[in-house]
């Protein structure tokens, strides 16, 4: 059987979603013990969220000297970054 993953999106998420619900027990008046609790929770789900996106086996052929800025026309460069 075939180990299911969570996508890159879905980590995200579920990450979003745990820190909201923090925030929720903070404003709320939640017991401490609680409000620690989603505190872990939420800053072990940051760090697996950003381990799981750089992680990511994602590639571009795409190089920051060629598209720099995208959005931006004002800031593209005249050219490759010189190398001293």
């Amino acid at each position: 059987m075939k180990r299911q993953r969570i996508s890159l999106v879905g980590s995200i998420e579920i990450t979003g979603a745990i820190s909201v619900i923090y925030l929720i027990s903070v404003v709320g008046g939640a017991p401490l013990v609680v409000m620690l609790c989603l505190l872990g929770l939420a800053f072990a789900a940051t760090v697996w969220m950003v381990l799981r996106i750089l992680k990511d086996p994602y590639a571009t052929d795409k190089t920051f000297d060629e598209q720099f800025y995208q959005d931006r026309d004002d800031l593209r460069r005249c050219g490759p970054e010189e190398k001293s």
